[in-house]
């Protein structure tokens, strides 16, 4: 499926351009976007994160935009591959990574990081905190960040104050 050319748009349609240059009903039907949905581990995670998560990708689907959780918990060496190839400010050297157990990396299952799609990440920002708002969840977005600007991560607001045993079971600590 080629990419759409949106580089020159009218502000006051880059949302819903943008939405329908995301939009994929058919790859919603396909196995693969169903596998897609598995690949992340879970064990481990926060239950209100998994839920989060959950309803993102519904509501996404509803909008016929196919997404998929890329990342949810890292063990102590995935994060530290992630940091070493520089796609996380976090070392896992203090133990404190929000991909232990309470943050969630969500993509496109077809353009991945939606790169050549303008505004794509504007429009998951907007569904992301109007899940965590009908939810009742406090979430950071990683695409309101000025210094790591990392628009497919969610976390949990105060995660490092929040006691992971409570939760955490067979993830390596």
């Amino acid at each position: 499926m080629p990419e759409p050319d949106l580089s020159r748009i009218d502000p006051a349609t880059k949302f819903p351009r943008a939405i329908a240059a995301m939009q994929n009903p058919a790859f919603l039907k396909t196995p693969r976007y169903q596998e897609q949905q598995q690949r992340a581990n879970r064990e481990g995670a926060h239950p209100r994160l998994l839920e989060f998560t959950d309803k993102m990708v519904k509501r996404c689907a509803m909008l016929q935009i196919p997404v998929f959780p890329h990342c949810i918990v890292r063990t102590r060496e995935d994060q530290a591959s992630a940091y070493v190839r520089g796609v996380s400010n976090d070392s896992p050297d203090d133990g404190l990574w929000p991909h232990r157990f309470a943050a969630v990396d969500i993509i496109h299952c077809q353009y991945a990081w939606m790169d050549k799609i303008p505004h794509a990440w504007d429009v998951m920002g907007h569904i992301g905190k109007q899940v965590a708002i009908s939810m009742g969840l406090k979430v950071v977005w990683g695409g309101d960040w000025s210094r790591f600007h990392d628009p497919a991560h969610w976390e949990l607001a105060g995660w490092k104050q929040m006691d992971p045993s409570t939760f955490l079971r067979d993830v390596e600590r």
